[in-house]
């Protein structure tokens, strides 16, 4: 979707704002980014689902921001109709798995705990907060049924024999999983690299992207840091001040496993991702 579309209406809401350049990051599922002269982020939620729920994501951030100690985005831009808003830009570039290897032990050391300073904080939030900002219950069993679907009707006619034993034994792994007696708390239920900043020059992260939170396994917020390795992870998890238990680590460890398929059925929904990006994902986790 063109630029065109979306800066006249930050213009007419926003007519104080100035820019001389500006760029449109297509690349995310479920919002339209815009951001001016790399100060301003500008998020415009793609579907109607997602527009219903960006107010209670702004009023849950603003809670947040007065208790945690990471940065995240607090809007101090938003449209009248509240169909749109803006930030300012946080430090920071994204930490992929080649950066977090080039970084000194220190500071590994610093984004750990730091990490887990913040998943600590964010599943301690009260469950008052959680119902005042609508987040969402997240559906594990659901989502599982719908994984297993999906994966069998669309992924299994494209996978090789050894592809589907795999995977179905990893299905019995997750459905095990689903038995667990775990504590139910606020996640950020998207924590992976690409919703991490690591600003080299203050040595602070900074975590962007709460559309997907809601109320569910505290083991889902490790998940996508098993990209940075399982000794990493398991750092994190030391550190962790939250509730745990015996099983939660390797909880994590299959929702990792469950994130390259769910972007292979994604992509063959029309998602901006594609499907080799997944089984080139998938080969690594499975060890295929």
């Amino acid at each position: 979707m063109k630029a065109e579309c979306f800066l006249p209406k930050i213009r007419d809401s926003f007519p104080q704002l100035e820019w001389q350049q500006h760029r449109v990051l297509t690349h995310g599922w479920d919002h339209i980014v815009i951001v001016l002269d790399d100060k301003i982020v500008f998020r415009f939620p793609k579907e109607e689902e997602y527009r219903d729920q960006f107010q209670d994501e702004i009023r849950l951030l603003h809670y947040l921001k007065k208790r945690i100690e990471v940065g995240i985005p607090q809007y101090n831009y938003v449209s009248e109709d509240r169909s749109f808003a803006g930030y300012c830009m946080l430090g920071g570039r994204e930490l992929t798995c080649s950066r977090f290897r080039r970084l000194p032990a220190a500071d590994k050391d610093a984004v750990a705990g730091q990490l887990a300073g913040f998943i600590s904080t964010l599943h301690a939030t009260p469950q008052a907060i959680i119902t005042k900002c609508s987040v969402r219950t997240e559906n594990h069993e659901k989502a599982y049924h719908n994984l297993v679907r999906d994966t069998r009707e669309l992924l299994f006619p494209r996978f090789r024999t050894e592809d589907i034993q795999l995977v179905e034994q990893y299905f019995g792994g997750l459905r095990h999983a689903l038995s667990h007696d775990y504590s139910h708390v606020l996640t950020h239920n998207d924590l992976t690299s690409e919703h991490i900043l690591w600003d080299s020059r203050s040595k602070r992260i900074n975590i962007i992207d709460f559309s997907d939170r809601a109320l569910g396994d505290p083991a889902s917020d490790l998940a996508g840091l098993l990209e940075y390795g399982a000794e990493f992870t398991e750092k994190v998890f030391g550190l962790y001040s939250g509730r745990r238990d015996d099983w939660m680590l390797k909880r994590a460890r299959l929702y990792s496993m469950r994130i390259p398929l769910s972007i292979m059925i994604a992509s063959m929904h029309g998602f901006p991702c594609t499907f080799e990006q997944g089984y080139t994902m998938y080969k690594e986790r499975f060890k295929a």
